[in-house]
């Protein structure tokens, strides 16, 4: 079950990096992160990219 949270999590993330302007910290705390730090190890697990990285290359 944590599994299907997570892909669903990073799922949402990856939308939100790729398709808004907001801070990384910003789409963290929307996410249900305390700390944006918690969301910048989590993101990589499951994309093998840092947030920031992901979003240069999806973002346009």
């Amino acid at each position: 079950m944590k599994r299907v949270i997570d892909g669903r999590v990073a799922l949402e993330a990856r939308r939100l990096l790729a398709h808004t302007d907001e801070p990384v910290a910003t789409i963290a705390r929307r996410l249900g992160f305390p700390e944006p730090t918690y969301f910048g190890t989590f993101f990589p697990r499951l994309t093998d990219a840092t947030p920031g990285a992901f979003r240069q290359t999806h973002q346009g």
